[in-house]
């Protein structure tokens, strides 16, 4: 794999780049669907668009929270693949389409709405995983 990154020219290295950064933020958003983050119309459309690729378990597998230089270059190298890029720019047509991430139906406030929510929410399952089970 590090060959393919050695091999590659600048811009096909400055494209991979933006690809793994790009896909990494895409990647964020459909994991923290897991965590209780509010569903807004855009973030649905966006982890559809993922799950229609059936590309979340790839992901899951190229993109590490915290890569260190030789996940990140594998992680380069495989984005120097088309099939990537053609994620990536799918994904961006999508959030183009729409890109209120966070806005919830309804509530005018934006970004500052969608944390309360997502931390209110976020409180209450801390309550009920601390509450005494019932036997």
């Amino acid at each position: 794999m590090l060959g393919q990154v050695r091999q590659a020219s600048d811009e096909h290295l400055l494209r991979a780049r933006t690809v793994l950064l790009g896909l990494r933020m895409f990647y964020g958003l459909h994991a923290m669907h897991a965590l209780f983050m509010p569903v807004t119309p855009a973030l649905a459309a966006l982890r559809a668009r993922m799950d229609e690729w059936g590309m979340f378990p790839v992901l899951d597998h190229v993109i590490p929270l915290s890569p260190s230089p030789r996940q990140f270059a594998e992680g380069l190298s495989v984005c120097l693949e088309p099939l990537f890029d053609n994620l990536y720019e799918a994904l961006m047509e999508q959030l183009a389409t729409d890109p209120a991430l966070s806005q919830i139906p309804g509530d005018e406030s934006g970004a500052a709405d969608f944390m309360k929510t997502w931390t209110r929410v976020l409180r209450e399952q801390t309550t009920r995983a601390r509450e005494p089970v019932a036997s």
